[in-house]
């Protein structure tokens, strides 16, 4: 039986207007604002060999797809479930936008449960409305607490085997530039990957994980395109103009599917787009794609 995919909310209706942050003039890069703790779970036992994953149909399709789009993108899927994983342009280098807002978390949180310290309140807040809502000022303020890019560089290669993703120190309006963080979708799905096998804490890798099912409504897009009605769906989103690619829009997502026997970790990255809803539609004409291959990988 066929499922309805989930309805996600309409895709942005007021962010799709403007190019800087808070609605402003983009001028070095326009960084927009997208604006009981529980135990990360493990994935179900795979009760049925997977079949072999179609890749090379795959390759196909999405280069069929992308060769009609202004869109560059590539995308990265790790099925926890059944082991199998799948890239498409995987090392290719996008910018983060507010992508890493993840990571800025992820370290600092690694940094204080290294120092045997929790988050301060204030800390706690701010991770809240950084992830949930996607706010820039919090992500200044934790990215300076996490102890700048020198910090999160540090941590991204000793703690989380990120070695292709490279945040900077510098102001960019009236903002700090992690959102020029350079990465790989490879790259970001590793640090979803170390959401589970540590270095984090459980009661932390818990606290991530609730915000990113917590996001608001609209901000939802992306990796929720490839869910199912009943799947669960966690992300984190990231969307700016890049003045390096002519002030087109980046536009990613990063997250989790999890449901219907599979448990999706997904990083999704495109570059060049003519505006922020067309970035979304490539990336989840993407998502979607990979997403069904890998269910047909244990489907009748």
């Amino acid at each position: 039986m066929i499922l309805r995919r989930v309805a996600l909310g309409a895709v942005l209706v007021a962010a799709l207007a403007f190019g800087g942050p808070d609605g402003g003039t983009p001028l070095l890069e326009a960084v927009r604002p997208e604006v009981a703790v529980a135990e990360a779970p493990e994935p179900p036992k795979v009760e049925v060999q997977p079949r072999a994953l179609d890749s090379e149909g795959l390759d196909r399709r999405l280069k069929k797809y992308l060769a009609g789009r202004a869109s560059g993108a590539g995308i990265m899927v790790v099925d926890r479930v059944t082991g199998l994983s799948y890239g498409f342009r995987r090392d290719e280098e996008f910018v983060t936008a507010s992508a890493a807002k993840l990571d800025i978390l992820m370290v600092l949180l690694q940094r204080r449960q290294k120092a045997g310290e929790k988050l301060s309140a204030d800390e706690r807040y701010d991770a809240g409305i950084m992830i949930r809502e996607s706010d820039n000022k919090s992500a200044d303020r934790l990215f300076l607490r996490a102890g700048g890019a020198t910090s999160i560089n540090a941590v991204n290669r000793r703690s989380f085997g990120l070695k292709h993703t490279t945040a900077i120190d510098a102001q960019c309006l009236d903002l700090l530039c992690w959102s020029l963080t350079s990465t790989t979708p490879a790259d970001q799905v590793r640090l979803l990957q170390r959401l589970f096998t540590g270095p984090l804490s459980e009661a932390n890798r818990g606290f991530v994980l609730d915000l990113m099912r917590e996001v608001i409504e609209e901000q939802r897009w992306g990796v929720g395109a490839g869910a199912l009605e009943g799947d669960a769906v966690y992300n984190k989103n990231g969307w700016m103009t890049h003045q390096r690619d002519g002030d087109r829009w980046a536009v990613n997502s990063v997250g989790r599917i999890e449901g219907h026997g599979h448990d999706l970790l997904v990083a999704v990255m495109t570059s060049h787009n003519p505006s922020m809803g067309y970035g979304i539609t490539t990336a989840e004409r993407l998502v979607t794609e990979v997403a069904d291959a890998f269910r047909e990988t244990t489907g009748p």
